[in-house]
Parts: structure tokens; C-alpha cells; sequence
């Protein structure tokens, strides 16, 4: 008997079946209608490609024909397609072989022929690459398109320079294009300089529209151009234009910022832009800030058409359904050195308590007696925590610190003042600047003081916007010490659109530097969400003065990355202080956010020393905490013991 005779052919962005009255029976209807999202016609189905490339749209349709037993009859651009489809698919499986054996340690480019290779490209002796680098390295060469997720501070900018570096050698790649944050930018220019000096030119693209077009029509062979995200994202047919005349790698630093798995604009650009790129590699040492559903659109960067990753509704349910396999699966593609692998000397933290004085205790005492009334109405736990949640438990923080932040609205919290309906709370608050000095500052002070005694330099972190700046004030009256202060008012030097602080004329690299090569000791002031990123202060600075802490763990432990990383001098001992309040020698809610802190701390650390990733078993990044760290404030204010 004859197979039935399915016609495919495209119509736009439409692909057509038809042919066959089997087309719409109950597994037709499924496959069809319910997984891909067609159409039904009278002759078959019309099917919009939507968000997955024609290609694999048309190889997907034909192998349900085969399977069906049905006979394809393809027109010219459907077979175009499909054949194009195959190659790719094939590619990606012989790369993924390759990339196996690598793990396997039966590895196709050795490290021995790396170091040749980049010695003959001009490499610099004086930058040798580390172990975990050269084997970061050679797993991306043998990979082709790969993800390094190696922990901060392993030295990931200068493992992605040494592969830029082979291809450059061989010829497969003319010029790099770096997409990422801007505070990257610096490191990519002076690890550049450094490993291979005067060999490749380095340029930003930024300015006007204009200026930017320009640079990239300029651009020519041996150069690094680095991209932000939304400039990479507004000018993407520049980019395209500038991958049809020159074979471009593309690195896209920090790429978990572009991890939205559904909507946002940044990732689909930079898939637009990989499909154009001869090869493709993605770095992050924070992979997975909140679930593993954030490696979605970073792993479909390094393989645009989905062979990798699938389809993000499959995605899901194969990260829903079995982590662990998924993650053996993009595995090959993946590499990960793990914290212990840097062999980096421990830091040491020294926690500091100090007592609440006169007003200020005055102050925490009322904004914990506001706390707990608004818990005496609820009448179940859940509704308790949720009337603690409104309340702002950030406010406890802010009273801790420096009350009188209370005073203010922090925008980049989403705190608004404390509400003036208590005369007794609003009059201590409106005279507490002017009589006394928050018991934090005064303890701060002396370690400041003992720090830049022995001639160092030090960062002092605060979560709060205003807190920076009244701590910059009394550190300058009070020892008339250097201070350079980033926050997010500071411009970043994008050299395009500016912040609304216009008047601020240093830009926060400019503030960097100055600090970083300020000629004895000085003061480093920033908050966690400015400078979490892409900075590095280990060479210069090793202490570390916590004012205060949120309990967004992951901005915590990124902040004490900024100075304990690859590259500490010999013999260097990072410290870090961790200023915590007491009232009436009992704990405050800065030992509430230190348990917790610790806590994942010790859970985060247990995954970065493993070299698998794993989604975190805790919710790292909010700022006011997790439903459990507001059931251990909810005790502590009900006058349970802290254990």
C-alpha cells in the first residue's frame, strides 16, 4: 500500500503541511496544534516558526512524517532547511564528542600545544596561565562554543583571552567582541596589556549612536571591541554587518545577566548576535543567582538554534524534573574550577559587637515596639509574618546603623521615611544627627584609624546610599583620611547616556583608580549592589569593614570576592570586620541577618567547591530576607531565645 504523500513548504515565517486527511486525526492534533502551536487549515496546518529558528521548526516537522511512515515532499527552501538543520546538528554532536573526551582526559588540544600556540602569538611570560587556566582553555577550544563558571575571582577574563588568543593564532577568528557589564571593561584592557602587549588593540564602543556605528565600521583584525549589554542590544545590525566582513568571537562576561527566561531584551539580542559568530564563549561565576532555570538564555547563547537547551518549555520541565540529568547533558559544553582549586588562603573575619547608646538604643527600641504591635492583631503565624513583611524589616537595619536613615526615602531599597505617627519616635529622630554620632561610627573609626596606621588601605561597605555619604563625612572631619566613595549615583563611564547625577563628573572607574593608586592609605566607601561585580581590590586593599548587612547573601559574598581573588600578593591577609549592634548586651537583629547569613554562606560555599553546578537550596538574594529569616525575626521579637 502507498504512504500517504505530506507536501511542506514555507509561506514567510510560516511553515505548510498538507496533504494527507490523517493530518488531522488525535496524535496529529497533538503534535500539531498542542506542541507546536499551529494552526489548523482544511489541507493540513500552518505553523509560525515563533521563537525557534525555521530550521529546526522543518527538521522536527519532517522526522514526525518518517516517523508516521508518511512520504515527505519537500519544496526547495524546506530541503534547504532540513539539510542545513542536519549539519548543525552534526556539528554540535561532533563537538560534543570532542568535548566529552576532554573531560574524559583524552583531550584533543593538550596544554602543552596552548602554551606554544600563545608564546608564538606574542603571550607574555610574565602572565603564565594557572592549572584550572589552561585547562579552562583547552576544554574551550576542544568545545568550540563553551560556558566557564568558575567561581569569582578565578581569573575567568584572562582563561577567555588565551582562547581569543589560539583561535587569533590560527587564523579561525579576526576579532573579539566582548559583551558585558561596563565595570568589565577595565580588566578585559589591563589583562589585555599585561598577558599580550601591543599585540591586540582594544576599543570601547560608546558615545552616540553615530560614534558607535563608526567604530564599528572601523574596526579591523587584531582588535577587541567591548560592548555593554544595551549598547550589543541597540546596535545589533551594526554588529550583524561587522560578523558578515570579519570572523568574530563573542564573549559575553557576566552573562547571567542575561538569564531572563522569558522576556527582557538582552538575551534574544545576543542570540541574534551568536548565530552570527564563528565561535562562542560565556562567563559567569554566578551561573545560577536563583534557579537553574537562569541557564537558559546564557547556554543559548553559546548554541543559538537550541541544540543544547531545547526549547524553553522543555527546558523547564527537564530542570523541573531532574536537575542533575540536565546538567550532565550540558555538561560537555560547561566547565567549572572550584574555590579550593585557587588556593587562595583563607580570610579571616573578626566580628566586632557594639553597644547601643542614648538615643540611638532609644530609637531601636521604638521601631521594635512598632514591630510588635503590628503582630499583636494577626491572629495566625502566616498572617503575622505577613504583617512583619509589610512593616519593613529593613527599618530594624537602618535603626542598627544609623538611625537616622530613617529619615530618609532609600530609593535603591524601596524604603520610604518612617511614618510620622509618633511624636516620641519623630522627636528623637529629628534631633539625632545633631547630638550624637551612631555607636557604629565610633567603633569604625578606631578600626579605620589602626588600619591606615600601619599604612593599607581599606573598604568600608554599607548597604545604604545615605549612610555612605555620612560616613565619608565623619572618616574626613574626624581623621582627615583620603576617601573615594561609588554608589549608584556615581556615573558609569559608558561615555553615552549618564545618569541622572549629571553634575557628577567622576565617573566610578575614575574614583577606582584614584583609590587603587592613591600613594599610601586610603578609604574605599561603596555599597554591595554597586560594586558586586568586575572589580578588583585585592592587589591593593585587604581589610574589609562591614557597617552593615542585608540578608542578600549573594551581594555578601560577592562583596568579600572584591578582595580575596586570584592574584593576591604573597604573604597578604584578608581580614574582614563585621560590625554587629547590641542593645543591652543582648543581640539585635544584626546577629538575626549574621546566623542567616552564615548559614548560606557555609551552604554557598559547600556548592563552590564542588565543580558541578548546583542550584542553591536558599533564596540568596533578598535584601529583607527569606519567609525563614522572618520566622526567626518574628521570634526574636516575640522575646524568644536566639539559639
Amino acid at each position: 500500500m502507498r504512504s500517504a504523500v505530506v507536501v511542506l513548504r514555507l509561506d514567510g515565517q510560516n511553515l505548510l503541511v498538507e496533504g494527507s486527511d490523517d493530518l488531522h486525526d488525535r496524535r496529529s492534533r497533538r503534535f500539531f496544534g498542542t506542541i507546536l502551536g499551529g494552526d489548523i487549515t482544511t489541507d493540513g496546518w500552518r505553523i509560525s516558526a515563533r521563537n525557534q529558528p525555521m530550521a529546526r521548526l522543518v527538521l522536527r516537522v519532517d522526522s514526525y512524517i518518517n516517523q508516521r511512515g508518511w512520504t515527505p515532499d519537500r519544496d526547495e527552501l524546506v530541503a534547504r532547511d532540513i539539510e542545513l538543520a542536519l549539519e548543525r546538528q552534526r556539528s554540535f554532536e561532533r563537538t560534543a564528542a570532542a568535548a566529552r573526551e576532554w573531560k574524559a582526559r583524552k583531550v584533543a588540544v593538550t596544554e602543552v600545544e596552548l602554551e606554544e600556540t600563545l608564546r608564538q602569538f606574542g603571550w607574555s611570560d610574565t602572565r603564565q596561565l594557572r592549572d584550572h587556566q589552561r585547562s579552562g582553555a583547552t576544554h574551550a577550544i576542544t568545545a568550540g562554543n563553551s560556558a566557564n563558571f568558575s567561581v569569582p575571582g578565578s581569573g575567568k577574563t584572562t582563561t577567555a583571552l588565551a582562547v581569543a588568543a589560539s583561535h587569533m593564532a590560527a587564523g579561525t577568528v579576526d576579532l573579539v567582541l566582548v559583551v558585558g557589564p561596563l565595570a568589565c571593561f577595565e580588566p578585559w584592557e589591563s589583562e589585555t596589556q599585561a598577558a599580550l602587549p601591543g599585540k591586540l588593540t582594544v576599543i570601547r564602543v560608546r558615545g552616540t549612536q553615530h560614534q558607535r556605528a563608526e567604530l564599528y565600521t572601523q574596526a579591523r583584525s587584531d582588535s577587541i571591541l567591548l560592548v555593554g549589554y544595551q549598547s550589543a542590544t541597540a546596535d545589533q545590525q551594526r554588529i550583524f554587518d561587522l560578523a558578515e566582513r570579519l570572523n568574530v568571537m563573542l564573549i559575553v562576561d557576566e552573562s547571567h545577566r542575561a538569564k531572563r527566561f522569558r522576556g527582557g531584551s538582552w538575551a534574544p539580542a545576543l542570540v541574534a548576535i551568536a548565530k552570527r559568530c564563528k565561535t562562542r564563549i560565556i562567563l559567569s561565576g554566578t551561573p545560577m543567582p536563583k534557579s537553574a532555570l537562569d541557564l537558559y538564555s546564557q547556554l543559548n547563547i553559546i548554541w543559538p538554534d537550541g541544540q543544547l537547551t531545547g526549547t524553553a518549555d522543555d527546558f523547564e520541565r527537564r530542570a523541573d524534573a531532574d536537575f542533575p540529568e540536565l546538567r550532565d547533558e550540558v555538561a560537555p559544553f560547561t566547565i567549572r574550577t572550584p574555590k579550593a582549586d585557587l588556593g587562595l588562603p583563607p580570610y579571616t573575619i573578626n566580628t566586632h559587637e557594639v553597644e547601643l547608646h542614648g538615643t540611638q538604643a532609644d530609637i531601636y527600641d521604638l521601631i521594635a515596639g512598632r514591630f510588635r504591635r503590628t503582630l499583636v492583631d494577626a491572629p495566625n503565624w502566616e498572617e503575622k509574618l505577613d504583617a512583619l513583611r509589610r512593616a519593613r524589616p529593613i527599618r530594624l537595619l537602618q535603626a542598627a546603623t544609623n538611625p537616622d536613615l530613617l529619615n530618609r526615602h532609600d530609593e535603591l531599597l524601596g524604603a520610604p521615611r518612617v511614618p510620622a505617627d509618633s511624636p516620641t519616635l519623630m522627636d528623637r529622630l529629628a534631633r539625632f544627627s545633631a547630638t550624637e554620632v551612631p555607636s557604629k561610627y565610633v567603633h569604625a573609626t578606631e578600626l579605620v584609624a589602626s588600619i591606615i596606621g600601619a599604612g593599607n588601605k581599606v573598604v568600608c561597605w554599607s548597604n545604604f546610599v545615605a549612610n555612605l555619604d555620612q560616613w565619608r563625612q565623619h572618616l574626613e572631619h574626624h581623621l582627615g583620611v583620603a576617601c573615594y566613595q561609588i554608589d549608584g549615583r556615581i556615573p558609569v563611564d559608558d561615555g553615552s547616556k549618564r545618569s541622572k547625577y549629571d553634575d557628577l563628573d567622576e565617573t566610578r572607574e575614575q574614583v577606582l583608580h584614584q583609590f587603587l593608586t592613591h600613594d599610601g592609605p586610603a578609604v574605599f566607601i561603596t555599597n554591595p549592589a554597586s560594586c558586586s561585580e568586575s572589580i578588583s581590590l585585592h592587589h591593593a586593599c585587604h581589610d574589609a569593614i562591614y557597617l552593615d548587612r542585608t540578608y542578600d547573601a549573594a551581594l555578601y559574598l560577592q562583596s568579600i570576592d572584591r578582595i580575596h581573588r586570584l592574584g593576591l600578593p604573597p604573604g597578604a591577609d584578608v581580614t574582614i570586620h563585621l560590625l554587629l549592634a547590641t542593645h543591652d548586651s543582648q543581640p539585635t537583629i544584626d546577629h538575626l541577618v549574621d546566623m542567616s547569613l552564615t548559614q548560606k554562606r557555609d551552604a554557598m560555599e559547600e556548592v563552590l567547591q564542588g565543580a558541578e553546578l548546583h542550584p542553591s537550596v536558599y533564596e540568596l538574594s533578598r535584601p529583607e530576607g527569606t519567609d525563614d529569616d522572618l520566622s526567626t525575626l518574628l521570634r526574636y521579637l516575640l522575646g524568644e531565645q536566639l539559639s
